[in-house]
């Protein structure tokens, strides 16, 4: 029998920052996860955006910052129009100032797993899954496939395959099929603190620097692309005439493909279980926005179990929670929904389109407001608002 005050199940990077975070008031944390369901993904790379970036501050995960690359410079737009710095395109910089930081999911993983081990606090089991919940009025008592009873007062759920979200939220989800399929290439390339997003007719391709040698380059394909068929050479022959006079990737050096996904659940909390993360939400990676958007949930988590400890309640009490969703939704409505349409928006530019767009394009660059508010992280869904 195993007591703690919360489980978490999954063994993502928002699993371990979940973790990290919640234990940092003397909280005990028992991280729950399977690796048999965990694709470990080689040559993903995170961004982090600027309140991202002063989340991993202050949890002290100062090597995750050193280790990242800044990035000083966004540009957004078609090809052509990004190549003639005309009207279609968007274009944030900071001299001195960096926009947001780039690492790889592999190096980002080595150091949140060290930090799990050096905290007292957490605990991991690996290689279980639940069997069954109890949900009682004090607390939740697990039941592990080995038979193990764990006894917790929350439960935080941050990946989709759980026997607990197909028992609990079967009609929370709201679905959309994408029918592409992302391509991510680790490259050689000598661009540094550049990124791009360019907009083709064969869909987005994204171009993050990962260091003064490296970047990762994302390709969304639809799934019927004759691309997805391509070897290295072939894609890296089509990437570098799409980003043709800008910059250019010597060699591919790994290429992986991932089916893109769309979906966010209307209800994130039941009893005293709550979704965050991957369980909650998947968006489509234009914006490069899915880690952010899931540390927002961690943050809003640990605001709402501090405020209502404060006001005496339990933890993993059901109106904390049911706050939690609520403050929540809109959030991942409004981001979800963003990086689906822009793509179209680009991608199918009319006479209408193209002056409605304008307008909101040269509002944005002349407002250094706007371009200073998360520039970086939002600089995609900013555009989709305007236009």
């Amino acid at each position: 029998m195993i007591n703690t005050s919360i489980i978490i199940i999954g063994l993502g990077i928002t699993s371990k920052l979940a973790a990290l975070t919640l234990a940092s008031n003397g909280r005990k944390i028992l991280i729950i996860g399977d690796e048999k369901l965990k694709k470990q993904s080689s040559n993903l790379v995170t961004f982090f955006s600027l309140t991202s970036i002063n989340f991993l501050s202050e949890l002290h995960l100062d090597d995750v910052i050193n280790q990242s690359s800044p990035i000083n410079e966004i540009s957004c737009g078609k090809l052509e129009d990004l190549k003639k710095k005309n009207k279609f395109q968007i274009h944030f910089q900071e001299s001195n100032n960096e926009l947001g930081r780039v690492i790889s999911n592999k190096i980002l993983n080595e150091i949140l797993n060290a930090k799990l081990r050096e905290n007292k606090n957490i605990n991991v089991l690996k290689n279980t899954s639940i069997e069954n919940c109890r949900f009682l009025k004090e607390e939740n008592i697990l039941l592990l496939e080995n038979g193990e009873k764990i006894y917790t007062k929350l439960i935080v759920i941050t990946e989709k395959k759980t026997s607990l979200i197909d028992q609990n939220f079967k009609n929370s989800l709201v679905k959309k099929d994408l029918k592409q399929t992302s391509l991510v290439l680790d490259v050689k390339s000598r661009t540094k603190n550049h990124a791009y997003q360019i907009f083709t007719k064969k869909g987005p391709i994204a171009y993050l620097p990962i260091n003064e040698n490296h970047a990762s380059v994302i390709w969304s394909l639809d799934n019927s692309s004759q691309e997805l068929a391509y070897n290295k050479d072939e894609v890296l022959k089509e990437v570098n005439q799409f980003y043709k006079d800008i910059i250019f990737c010597n060699e591919v050096i790994n290429m992986q493909k991932y089916k893109l996904e769309f979906e966010y659940r209307k209800k994130t909390s039941l009893e005293s279980v709550v979704l965050i993360g991957d369980a909650a939400h998947s968006i489509h990676p234009i914006a490069g926005q899915g880690l952010n958007l899931s540390i927002k949930d961690i943050l809003e988590l640990k605001k709402q179990i501090n405020k209502f400890s404060y006001l005496g309640y339990a933890l993993g009490n059901s109106i904390s929670l049911s706050e939690f969703t609520n403050l929540r939704l809109s959030d991942t409505v409004l981001y979800s929904f963003s990086t689906i349409y822009l793509d179209e928006i680009f991608k199918n530019r009319n006479y209408l389109v193209d002056k409605v767009s304008n307008f909101g394009i040269k509002a944005i660059e002349k407002n250094n407001t706007i371009k200073n508010m998360e520039a970086s992280s939002t600089c995609l869904i900013d555009l989709y608002s305007y236009i």
